[in-house]
């Protein structure tokens, strides 16, 4: 199969590169490439997010944590100076730091240990946008009525249902609805379920038929559905 894809890749001007391409399987197999055996691989960083076997998204958020701190850094004595007005870091803040943090975040299953990790990052970097240590006992209420920056918990939960919005809506075959809508043929182990990104959709419109509900309702009123349930 590697061959025929290898084959029909090399007919379209594209040349499979031995050392980058990675295989991931659920078994452990040995697949070769022009003589070359491929590397076998856990999980793999492909345009900017970690893709692996494991469900575990925590990895993955810390992993966007660190993103949005190294953009932070990088633009930290703008973002800490006490001459630069708030309104100014404000918008950094929305065009950088924001969109590194939250990259991906469509697909994420946010747990509370997840809003935990990114509710205390972005409230670090609001301390230094204001100029406050922790000694200072400021509050986060305080905090965040200097700033005025939206909330990242709140902007990744919006990004979700925007994305399952257009999924629901779409009439194309597409894979990821495929992925989506597919069950394993295969009995769940005992013990506690682990979140699904749909259990959210689930609790907060009391239905499993989600799609039908976001069919029925334009993009801004069923994304306004994000704000009842953190209400």
């Amino acid at each position: 199969m590697i061959d025929e894809l290898d084959e029909h890749s090399l007919r379209c001007g594209l040349r499979i590169s031995t050392a980058k391409m990675k295989i991931m399987a659920t078994a452990g197999t040995a697949i070769s490439l022009r003589g070359t055996q491929l590397e076998c691989v856990k999980s793999f960083v492909y345009i900017g997010q970690r893709i692996s076997l494991n469900r575990d998204f925590s990895e993955k958020i810390e992993r966007r944590i660190r993103a949005g701190w190294s953009c932070f850094h990088r633009h930290e004595k703008f973002l800490s100076s006490r001459t630069v007005e708030m309104k100014y870091k404000r918008a950094l803040f929305y065009t950088c730091i924001l969109p590194a943090m939250l990259y991906g975040a469509e697909t994420w299953v946010l747990t509370k240990t997840a809003e935990r990790k990114l509710a205390c990052a972005q409230r670090r970097m609001e301390r230094f946008m204001v100029g406050v240590r922790l000694r200072d006992k400021k509050t986060n209420a305080w905090l965040r009525g200097v700033t005025k920056v939206k909330d990242a918990v709140s902007s990744a939960r919006e990004r979700e249902w925007a994305y399952w919005w257009g999924l629901a809506m779409s009439i194309n075959v597409k894979w990821s609805r495929e992925v989506m809508e597919w069950r394993p043929p295969l009995t769940r182990p005992a013990g506690r379920p682990k979140a699904r990104w749909r259990d959210e959709f689930q609790k907060v419109l009391g239905t499993c038929n989600w799609q039908l509900i976001a069919r029925a309702k334009t993009k801004k009123d069923w994304v306004d559905l994000t704000r009842c349930r953190m209400l």
